[in-house]
């Protein structure tokens, strides 16, 4: 057995895989990172200055005592989510979509604002607008549930239905003042 022919042979593979170029430094040109400014450098590796993909600091859930924390988040933020969970209701009928820019701009939104805290409160905050849109979610499919029998989610709802739902006090109460708070959320911490 020739050693030497079984290595050009995975050479030949690998450069094949990268569009037949001879540069075989990046053997996949698909694995190039994003530039969305989430780079971590062997510098906040040694450190702990991790980022998440978005470059912001201090998002590692990973022994961290805040990860499960409900914390105040701003007004704006809680607005932005149950704008966000609305949607998903009007649009996809309960689903979460396949908007992939809609994704793509809530977590923008989400992740700036991240940066705007302190890092020890960045991962909470996430949690905390996380539960937020579950709990809102979980509080309009009951009601949709108990208008419309046998829906599911991904059947369609009567926007009239809909507009009755996001218009009633117990779900628009939990985006305006005690909400963020432990009180404000319809969860268990």
């Amino acid at each position: 057995m020739r050693i030497g022919n079984n290595s050009q042979g995975i050479w030949q593979l690998l450069s094949r895989m990268n569009g037949g170029k001879g540069n075989t430094n990046m053997p996949f040109a698909g694995a190039r990172r994003s530039s969305a400014g989430g780079r971590n450098t062997l510098e906040d590796q040694l450190t702990g200055h991790r980022k998440n993909s978005y470059g912001v600091e201090g998002m590692c859930v990973t022994n961290n005592p805040n990860a499960r924390k409900i914390i105040k988040v701003s007004d704006e933020m809680k607005q932005r989510v149950f704008n966000s969970v609305k949607d998903a209701y009007y649009k996809y009928n309960g689903m979460s979509g396949d908007n992939e820019a809609e994704w793509e701009e809530m977590a923008q939104a989400k992740n700036n604002y991240y940066k705007t805290l302190k890092k020890e409160d960045r991962v909470a905050a996430a949690w905390t607008l996380g539960q937020l849109e579950i709990s809102i979610g979980r509080k309009v499919a009951n009601a949709v549930k108990e208008k419309v029998p046998g829906w599911t989610h991904g059947k369609p709802i009567p926007s009239d239905v809909l507009d009755e739902i996001f218009a009633d006090e117990s779900i628009t109460s939990m985006v305006s003042g005690k909400s963020g708070t432990v009180e404000g959320l319809d969860i268990q911490v």
